[in-house]
């Protein structure tokens, strides 16, 4: 009988074993290869040659050397601090685990477009055919929902900031004391889930009412199946919105589009930066908001973090947000978000 149930107890853990493999190289292929991944190995090439671009100086008649290259994108003295290393620790967790451990519990955005799409029909009737081209119909879908994950974007992170039981979450992100390529991952998953689930509702919404007025059979440009204005963005944008480099785009594009340099700013432990630069790629809804900080043409001498020890292990990054004690008055918090504008 021991032996039968020890069988039973190696088989199980053998199949248990396999089952995580597979799901990992599922995983990695998936991110690493799938072509509408924003972090594909081509997408990221791509970022890094624009880093590359704008981290080597200006003017240079020769071509530096990859370790100049490699000095300017990726720091030593990013890489070996212990905030660096809790950024890739929260990488691997994202990329091994989150969707092992949380993903079931992400909200889809297709069935709260269909249902938006069937609540408008039942209640209106047909809309009228607006007798549009097939492309232009696509293009109009495409930057609607390109519009939408950007408003949902803004508006998940204003309400991390807003609301204190968010924030409470939200705060692992901006533990951060130095920014690098990495410290996009820096998430606690209670946020991640919160995230996905106010841009599954933004962008099923907006989908509904697009495909109630232009016809259920159409799609947005898509990349595997990503939104290329998304893809383009993340390429061009996002992913170095957390580098160290300083990304203005300068005073006119500067004001339309956010790079690292605003993203910065919201970082910023000063106060005159806190509750600023809120959006992903677009000024656009920090403008409309009064949450919009235009940063200087130059590096701005800046500090990061919330200034406490002990914020890069694994007790910071995933319990004390359930089960510690709650902090009124730090920067940052909602509770002293009126104190820190003044």
């Amino acid at each position: 009988m021991a032996g039968d149930a020890s069988d039973v107890l190696v088989q199980w853990v053998a199949q248990g074993a396999d089952t995580l493999w597979h799901f990992w190289l599922n995983q990695l292929g998936a991110t690493f290869l799938d072509p509408g991944s924003t972090l594909s190995i081509a997408a990221l090439l791509c970022t890094l040659l624009l880093a590359a671009f704008v981290a080597v100086p200006r003017g240079r008649r020769v071509m530096p050397r990859l370790k100049v290259w490699r000095r300017a994108l990726f720091p030593r003295r990013l890489l070996r601090s212990a905030s660096g290393r809790a950024d890739f620790g929260y990488f691997l967790f994202g990329l091994l685990f989150y969707g092992l451990f949380f993903g079931w519990a992400a909200l889809s955005g297709a069935p709260i477009s269909a249902a938006i799409a069937a609540g408008l029909a039942t209640t209106f009737g047909a809309f009228p055919a607006l007798g549009l081209p097939a492309m232009a119909s696509s293009a109009i879908l495409t930057l609607a929902l390109f519009l939408a994950y950007e408003f949902a974007y803004w508006l998940d992170h204003y309400l991390s900031h807003k609301v204190p039981l968010l924030w409470r979450f939200h705060r692992v992100h901006h533990g951060a004391e130095s920014l690098s390529l990495l410290t996009n991952f820096r998430v606690h998953p209670i946020d991640t889930l919160v995230f996905a689930a106010i841009v599954a509702l933004v962008l099923g919404s907006v989908e509904g009412v697009c495909r109630y007025m232009i016809g259920p059979g159409l799609q947005p440009w898509q990349v595997g199946h990503t939104n290329i204005l998304m893809l383009v963005a993340a390429v061009a944008v996002t992913h170095l919105q957390h580098s160290h480099l300083w990304i203005s785009f300068g005073p006119k594009w500067g004001r339309h589009a956010l790079g690292a340099a605003h993203h910065q700013i919201h970082h910023s432990a000063d106060p005159r930066h806190h509750d600023r630069n809120f959006g992903s790629t677009l000024a656009l809804w920090d403008r409309l908001f009064g949450t919009f900080h235009m940063p200087a043409a130059r590096r701005e001498t800046l500090s990061f973090g919330l200034g406490e020890a002990g914020q890069h292990g694994w007790r910071a990054a995933l319990l004390d947000p359930l089960i510690g004690p709650p902090r009124a008055n730090e920067p940052y918090s909602a509770a002293n978000a009126s104190s820190a504008r003044s």
